[in-house]
């Protein structure tokens, strides 16, 4: 595959992720179980077909970390915090400090988890 049709792939899998994301965050909003978990399987295997790109291809989710939406940043800097600490983490701190929803209270729940070594993604 070229590289320019990897380039392409690799953004059409980080908008996926983040579509899966605002689904996700749409699901805790209504409390929504079922659409709370399709966001997340589907978040996830975004992020495991980025991983099948190389080594880089989860960077693609990096400008994610500054997307408007509350629930993007939180699941991008889940997904990169293995690969980028600091940037990661100070992403989650942010929101779990700033954020008005419930987008502050899963930043901090993956604070706790990253912190403890329990987080996963």
């Amino acid at each position: 595959m070229s590289s320019e049709k990897h380039g392409l792939v690799k953004r059409f899998l980080a908008e996926k992720f983040k579509h899966a994301a605002i689904v996700a965050q749409f699901g805790y909003q209504d409390e929504d179980k079922a659409m709370q978990r399709a966001g997340t399987r589907a978040a996830r295997a975004s992020a495991e077909y980025l991983d099948a790109c190389g080594d880089d291809g989860r960077l693609a989710l990096v400008p994610l970390l500054e997307d408007p939406e509350w629930g993007v940043r939180v699941f991008a800097a889940g997904y990169l915090v293995k690969l980028m600490p600091e940037q990661a983490v100070a992403v989650l701190k942010d929101v779990s400090e700033r954020c008005p929803t419930r987008e502050r209270m899963r930043a901090a729940h993956m604070l706790w988890k990253y912190e403890h070594g329990e987080l996963d993604l």
